[in-house]
């Protein structure tokens, strides 16, 4: 066997090492993923764990070839000229640099990960690149996540020792035969561990799915696996489940109220505000059945109509703003805001309303152009996008994310009460985000001491209640709707006494109320079905709206329209149609529960399917066929969807 070994030049041994290496620190920064975020999977013994550490070598091997490909091409090379000094600094440089920036995104991705539940995908790039208060939230993220910084110090600092010590001098032996046929050999292994093997299509996201449990997909594959398939990833694909005549039956995309189904009357002229607060899940709710942190939120809904089940349709902030506002639900690795449809024709509650003679704005304190909301706001057809910059007065930064919430709502009532009416104005808040820090003032509330979020919360909530004391003054308060929810539940949960609202749909569960001071029939608890994507046709059809316009859901108030929910997370899809709940990853169905009985979805139905099963499922697929035509064809409006 030694002879055998030594008949392999030195160079292909040292490349060898070095792939083991990688593999080896790959290993341990997924055993730390793990064991910091273990609630997050299903993973009921280290038996089962070795067997996510056998199917992940796949994608380790994928992703540690892609990255080094360059590099092992260079070093083998069979001359002479590979063995000058700065040649091989520079392939040490390449090595080392290239395989620290891999693992940087991969250990970045522990402090990530609660936050969205999934690994990061090539949209982090386009966040780096627009969101223009990166730099403010970076030293928060590093003191917060120190952890996460040792151990990127730790990884690379080890990474550099390993070379210098046992890589960095090796001869490349001159030309030979032999040499040229190994060269060759590795070159074509490393391809086909680039592709993770040698079926038709290279490996994806996707194929992790087949591995293992869904929620354990995030701890199969690896960060720099996941960066690199989504920037490889083709523009969306158009599905063809059904002919168009038959897709109508589903779903109508083009909505006209004509009277309005709540009553007949003509186009009432009631401003209308929409405010979207940061990570307002319904668990910290009264509607939650636990502990409130909402006592004024509560108090509202007592006025309101409140959906009692309501549910977001995305589960980052990019992605809640245009379901609320333009009905497009998230579906896609990437933001609508920041994907290559942004600049699709859309719908949108402002656009729709300007030709009844609504003036709109958009308020948000945070840094302006923050995830692309400013681009989305001009496509939404808002007049006005008022940010950080308008807000003139820095001494209110809450140091990391913008305005506390408190004096920006304040500025929101006094710019509203210069706003030409009718008008229609969307408010983001934002103190409720980690790190939720409070106001010095507010140090010793008795909400302070409260951990995480919850105190969070409670400020916002507090904040919500000047606003409205401060509104209730104006004169345009008793002439105006408003409709109150959350961008996305707080997906950061990582206690399993959470239980529905820490899994499946209870990682969508907010509340959503529609408050009007003068209108006595927005009272009460609604127990119809409602999503982020319902907002926008709601509205329109309570004003009475009676132009055509294009949505993805439908109004609250119209009883001729079937309730659904669609929702997404981790590649896996939800679609919930009382009774019953389809899970799916991409176009394959793989479950379906009775979802009214059984909510932490343990009971899977596919092994009986029924009539109702394949109603259920041709629906899912009539959505998911009309996603992506209408945003792969840019017919997301009326105008655009009614054209030939």
């Amino acid at each position: 066997m030694t002879n055998r070994i030594a008949l392999i030049p030195a160079v292909f041994i040292k490349v060898l090492a070095q792939i083991g290496l990688l593999m080896l620190f790959s290993q341990l920064i997924r055993l730390t993923f793990f064991l910091i975020h273990a609630s997050y999977f299903s993973v009921s013994s280290w038996q089962e764990y070795g067997m996510i550490v056998f199917y992940s070598l796949r994608f380790d091997l994928s992703s540690i070839f892609t990255i080094n490909f360059v590099y092992i091409a260079l070093t083998l090379l069979p001359f002479a000229i590979m063995n000058k000094k700065w040649v091989q600094y520079v392939l040490q440089s390449f090595f080392i640099i290239s395989n620290s920036v891999a693992f940087i995104f991969d250990i970045a991705d522990i402090g990530y990960f609660p936050y969205v539940r999934k690994r990061m995908t090539a949209d982090v790039f386009h966040l780096i690149e627009k969101k223009s208060d990166f730099i403010d939230l970076l030293p928060n993220y590093l003191t917060k996540f120190w952890y996460v910084s040792l151990l990127i110090l730790v990884v690379v600092t080890a990474l550099i020792f390993f070379y210098k010590k046992y890589f960095k001098e090796t001869q490349t032996q001159a030309f030979s035969f032999k040499h040229l046929g190994l060269y060759l050999l590795t070159m074509a292994l490393s391809v086909i561990a680039i592709r993770g093997g040698l079926q038709l299509r290279p490996i994806t996201l996707s194929n992790a799915v087949l591995t293992n449990k869904n929620e354990n997909i995030p701890l199969i594959i690896n960060t720099p696996f996941s960066i690199l398939k989504t920037i490889e990833s083709q523009p969306l694909q158009a599905l063809h489940y059904f002919g168009d005549e038959e897709l109508k039956k589903y779903y109508q995309p083009i909505k006209k109220f004509g009277n309005g189904s709540i009553r007949s009357h003509s186009m009432k002229k009631q401003n209308v505000v929409v405010i979207l607060l940061e990570s307002f899940g319904k668990a910290f709710t009264s509607l939650g059945g636990r502990q409130s942190y909402t006592p004024f939120l509560d108090s509202l809904m007592q006025q309101s109509m409140t959906f009692n089940h309501a549910f977001a349709n995305a589960y980052r902030s990019a992605d809640g703003i245009p379901a609320v506002l333009s009905s497009i639900p998230f579906f896609m690795n990437e933001a609508f805001p920041i994907s290559p449809y942004a600049t699709n024709k859309i719908d949108a509650l402002p656009s729709l309303l300007k030709p009844y003679g609504y003036t709109s704005s958009f308020f948000h304190g945070g840094a302006n152009g923050t995830m692309n909301f400013d681009t989305y706001c001009k496509n939404a057809g808002f007049d006005r996008y008022i940010g950080r910059n308008e807000y003139h007065n820095d001494n209110d930064y809450d140091g990391t994310w913008g305005i506390w919430d408190e004096p920006f709502l304040q500025f929101v009532v006094q710019q509203l009460n210069n706003e030409p009416q009718p008008f229609c104005s969307a408010v983001f808040t934002l103190s409720s985000h980690e790190p939720f820090a409070l106001p010095p003032k507010y140090q010793q509330a008795p909400f302070a001491k409260w951990p995480g979020i919850h105190k969070g919360i409670a400020y916002s909530d507090m904040a919500l209640r000047k606003f409205f004391e401060a509104a209730a003054q104006t004169d345009w308060f008793q002439n105006t709707l408003f409709v109150i929810t959350a961008d996305h539940h707080y997906l950061a949960f990582n206690d399993a006494s959470q239980g529905y609202y820490n899994q499946g749909m209870g990682l969508f569960a907010i509340p959503i109320l529609f408050y009007a001071p003068n209108d006595p029939l927005l009272k009460g608890v609604n127990e119809r079905l409602i999503q982020q994507i319902d907002i926008m046709p709601s509205v329109l059809d309570y004003l009475h709206v009676d132009k055509p316009f294009f949505s993805f859901g439908n109004s609250v108030f119209d009883t001729t329209a079937s309730p659904f929910c669609f929702t997404s997370i981790n590649d896996q899809y939800y679609m919930l149609q009382p009774p019953y709940l389809i899970t799916a990853n991409a176009d394959r169905v793989n479950g379906f529960y009775h979802f009214e009985n059984d909510s932490t979805l343990r009971h899977n139905l596919m092994a009986n399917k029924d009539s109702l099963f394949v109603h259920s499922e041709n629906k899912f697929h009539a959505f998911m066929q009309l996603l992506h035509a209408c945003i792969i064809q840019n017919k997301q409006s009326y105008q655009t969807f009614s054209k030939p």
